[in-house]
């Protein structure tokens, strides 16, 4: 009888064998599995940063670009007009892998915010010229004074619309108004009255200079042409903006002549018909990077263009 009993077990040994083998077999199947999808994910991310290293490079060239097509404009004349070879988009270029675009925009044609305070004094002007801005589009004017509490130096709230510490310490978390001029556009979201919507509307309108700036006519919008004058109409501004034409005008004195401005006082101080500062935009598709490039581009009288910022959006 013991025969038998033997034939069981050695059955039973090899059934617990095949079982051992079966299960190494599969967990080995599982590792190898994991280890090649972790390799192909490997694969995967160190292409990605790879195209995302290449991408950047290839901004960085379209700001080159923009730069020596800058300069090369500031050689041929003083005036800026938007028929110059530097308000031309790049139409999409191949490159292996992707595409690139770009164009450069007149930060000049903008409302610069900075301007409301100079050397710590609130300018009147500028002040009601941001109202007028406002107004053209249709916002509260009672938002500028928020602005100015934030860029002045003292605590008193410019009533009654304005916003000093106290309106700030009590948001949640609590900050403090800056008291200094903008350094990024991005700030004024942290204004009192100025949410995503109404950001969003300003945004193509403004800008924040490092220092105060006059609006170049010949890339003003026509809603920017609607803050230098008051209840100047939005077909009035349009026509100021359609009878520049390509060429603009040749000088501030030939604006102030146009018939929609007669017998209209403007401080030609606060005008221009050339520009310093410059916005260089690069969009760069590679494989499955995106990256846009904004540059802040300083163009000096004397000097070749210098980038005084980077702003890199994926």
């Amino acid at each position: 009888m013991a025969v038998p009993y033997a034939c069981q077990s050695e059955s039973g040994q090899r059934g617990v064998a095949l079982i051992t083998v079966m299960l190494v077999v599969a967990l080995a199947t599982i590792a190898a599995l994991a280890m090649a999808s972790r390799q192909q994910l490997d694969v995967r991310r160190i292409a990605s940063l790879l195209h995302g290293d290449q991408a950047y490079a290839y901004a960085l060239g379209v700001e080159n670009w923009g730069s020596a097509i800058l300069q090369r404009d500031r050689d041929d004349g003083d005036v800026d007009n938007l028929g110059e070879d530097w308000a031309q988009r790049i139409p999409p270029l191949p490159v292996p892998g992707g595409q690139i675009t770009g164009h450069i925009e007149d930060l000049q044609g903008r409302f610069n915010l900075n301007n409301l305070v100079n050397n710590g004094a609130v300018s009147a002007p500028h002040l009601e010229q941001f109202r007028r801005l406002l107004a053209a589009l249709e916002l509260d004017e009672g938002l500028a004074g928020a602005v100015v509490d934030w860029l002045d130096v003292d605590i008193d709230t410019q009533l009654p619309d304005g916003a000093e510490d106290s309106v700030y310490l009590s948001q949640d978390p609590p900050y403090r108004t800056a008291n200094r001029p903008f350094t990024s556009i991005s700030e004024l979201g942290l204004v009192q009255g100025f949410d995503a919507e109404v950001v969003n509307q300003l945004l193509p309108y403004i800008s924040v200079l490092p220092n105060a700036t006059p609006i170049n006519v010949n890339t003003a919008s026509a809603v920017v042409m609607r803050s230098l004058v008051e209840d100047l109409s939005d077909s009035d501004a349009q026509r100021l903006v359609e009878d520049r034409g390509e060429d603009g005008y040749e000088r501030v004195a030939d604006f102030l002549k146009h018939d929609t401005l007669a017998g209209i006082q403007i401080e030609p101080t606060g005008l221009s018909v050339s520009s310093e500062y410059f916005l260089i935009h690069a969009d760069v598709e590679l494989g499955q990077a995106r990256t846009r490039l904004y540059s802040l581009v300083e163009r000096p009288a004397d000097k070749p263009p210098v980038t005084l910022m980077r702003t890199q959006v994926e």
